[in-house]
């Protein structure tokens, strides 16, 4: 036991301390984690890694996600084996101080890889919009014109979608022109051109990966996963067609460090918005609609009913099938498992309404309009 004690491996449970420290600074020091960390040793880090793992057109995190915890579920039996063997408790405790090892390694990558991230700036201190209060009347003027914008859009995708085949006149869910591989650089391309108008999204955008069990992650409830110790951006192919693209440019928003997903939505939007691609464009319109249009409902069922009339056939019908695909993964164990998840880990990274935090998009909707308007 006393050589256990003073071996030198112990000096590797010091893993845990760079994370410790990342963490203690980013979250004490503002400037530090928007101009050390966020704009300085992350988009270095991200740039190069992005690039690295966007070499392989697999998800690497996937794989991850699978063999980890299979690994860490080894060490059990393998330190009562060793123990057997070696009849001592010391080697029980050498396994022990792996495992606190690897879990230091990975706390650290963790806040290299975004976890500083949660504590820089805002997205709306570098996009000059003003976020305040804001009525009721401008609210529903936000999604009145949203609802326009987006019955345009989708007439444009699926006329689209018609010419090339993949959609009939007679049908009445939207089904995309594009191909899985052609929406990749679609989303990738909208990000570039994001990246004109905000020099703060300029780096390296790899394509989003589809996930393989991608059912798998609806039944846990998810749409997109940004995985910061391989920096890609890992999307769910298996839900219906017209949200896949607001999601691409979501989870590649976050390798430009903006973790928090109230911001990652919005950047999501703007992404599509700006795409000049119908398909992006109705993603993007959609997204920032159901938002708002949510938000109106609770504010005024009437007036929501006003908007809510100027849905095109197409729009309903896109809605209604997205509502039963998901309908089929209510309830369960595994959604409950992926709700309680998602919601711990924002309130652990200082979204302290959890997933309620998605709602506040709608402020971020509101200021680009007023500023669109003149301030009005």
């Amino acid at each position: 036991m006393k050589e256990f004690i003073r071996s030198k491996k112990n000096l590797w449970l010091l893993a845990w301390l760079p994370g410790a420290a990342m963490y203690v600074t980013a979250r004490f020091v503002p400037n530090a984690a928007e101009y050390v960390f966020a704009r300085g040793i992350y988009r270095v880090y991200s740039n190069v890694m992005a690039f690295l793992t966007g070499l392989i057109p697999i998800s690497l995190a996937e794989l991850l996600v699978i063999a980890v915890p299979v690994f860490f579920a080894a060490l059990i039996p393998a330190a009562v084996i060793r123990m057997i063997v070696k009849k001592t408790g010391v080697e029980g405790l050498k396994v022990l101080r792996l495992a606190i090892v690897l879990l230091g390694i990975i706390f650290s990558w963790y806040m290299l890889g975004c976890g500083t991230n949660y504590y820089r700036y805002e997205f709306s201190a570098f996009s000059g919009l003003k976020v305040q209060k804001s009525t009721v009347d401008e609210l529903e003027g936000l999604c009145l014109e949203l609802a326009e914008k987006a019955t345009a859009a989708r007439e444009k995708a699926a006329a689209k979608a018609v010419e090339n085949g993949s959609m009939t006149a007679e049908d009445e869910v939207y089904n995309s022109y594009l191909s899985q591989k052609e929406l990749k650089e679609a989303a990738r391309s909208a990000m570039y051109a994001l990246a004109d108008r905000y020099p703060v999204m300029k780096g390296y955008f790899p394509k989003p990966k589809a996930v393989f069990f991608s059912r798998v992650m609806s039944e846990f409830n998810f749409t997109g996963v940004y995985f910061p110790w391989t920096v890609e951006a890992n999307v769910n192919v298996d839900i219906p067609d017209y949200p896949q693209a607001v999601t691409m440019c979501h989870e590649l928003s976050h390798l430009r460090g903006f973790m928090r997903e109230d911001e990652a939505n919005f950047i999501g939007y703007l992404a599509c918005a700006v795409s000049g691609e119908p398909d992006l464009e109705y993603s993007g319109y959609m997204l920032a609609l159901t938002y708002s249009a949510n938000q109106l409902y609770a504010d005024s069922p009437e007036r929501w009913g006003h908007v809510r009339a100027l849905y095109s056939d197409g729009m309903v019908a896109d809605m209604v099938n997205n509502s039963e695909y998901w309908k089929q993964f209510e309830d369960t164990v595994a959604s409950e498992i992926g709700e309680s998840m998602n919601n711990a880990y924002l309130k652990a990274n200082k979204q302290t309404d959890g997933t309620k935090s998605y709602g506040r998009m709608v402020d971020l909707l509101l200021a680009e309009r007023r500023a669109n308007n003149g301030g009005n």
